[in-house]
């Protein structure tokens, strides 16, 4: 099995996990008198709230921060249910896997589909941040057309790698699940990272943080910051070696899912 020749097979008769979302999605809003606007209002709250509250305690402008909030954890969410959904993609869809539908770039394309399907709602509320704020212009948002992509090839490389894990570890998505929570907390999404500036110990420690340079590759030419140029290296080299990685761990061990699950 080749994970290039599988995914170009998936995006070409996407048939089978695009339907699978729709029908993911219908079924889990139908009975709910507010719908699809269930997709927009958690994120809406917890920015709106927080962005109030974080932005008196820690003393920014909450012109600047709200954006930075607002960015930071709408890609954050996008990066996280990847991660964790990933870890039981193969498992989770053992009754297709064992009727003979092999092609595993199915059930990750479902799983990356049905993420950014809340993406694209979420984004609405960032649109309304950047156009409320003073401090950020909409026009940084054309750069997510570059930035996007290159973070989607990064989750597609983890979302192979963590179902492989989880088809073998059934633990994987519980120890995935504790480490998400701990990164949130250690990745600069509610504080700056200017709180721990570069050369300190705690400043060493977020720069070794994949996930900050992911999300700060994004987050910063939207809010109109300059973006590292360290943080343009460190993608682009974990892009590379992310995907020969996904490539041989999937051509070595995919044949084994069947067993595994």
């Amino acid at each position: 099995m080749r994970l290039e020749r599988d995914l170009y097979a998936s995006l070409k008769q996407p048939g089978f996990w695009a339907y699978a979302v729709w029908l993911d999605l219908i079924s889990k809003n139908r009975r709910n008198r507010l719908g699809p606007l269930w997709l927009v209002v958690p994120t809406a709250i917890l920015v709106f709230a927080l962005g109030h509250v974080y932005s008196e305690l820690m003393g920014h402008d909450i012109h600047e921060y709200m954006p930075y909030l607002g960015v930071g954890y709408v890609h954050w969410r996008l990066l996280t249910q990847v991660i964790n959904e990933a870890s039981n993609a193969f498992s989770g869809s053992s009754a297709y896997i064992m009727d003979g539908r092999v092609r595993f770039t199915d059930y990750l394309l479902r799983t990356m589909a049905k993420a950014l399907f809340n993406y694209v709602f979420a984004l609405l509320i960032v649109i309304v941040v950047m156009a409320w704020s003073p401090a950020v212009s909409l026009g940084g948002l054309a750069t997510l057309l570059l930035t996007v992509p290159v973070l989607l090839i990064n989750m597609f490389c983890m979302a192979v790698i963590l179902a492989l894990l989880g088809a073998r570890f059934p633990d994987t998505r519980e120890v995935v699940s504790a480490v998400m929570m701990f990164a949130f907390l250690l990745t600069p999404i509610l504080w700056y990272v200017s709180k721990f500036p570069p050369g300190s110990t705690r400043g060493y420690f977020v720069s070794l943080n994949p996930l900050f340079h992911l999300l700060d590759f994004v987050r910063a030419p939207v809010i109109g910051q300059p973006m590292a140029t360290h943080t343009v290296a460190f993608v682009f080299c974990m892009t590379a070696g992310g995907w020969m990685v996904a490539s041989l761990l999937y051509q070595r061990y995919a044949r084994f899912v069947p067993l595994w699950i």
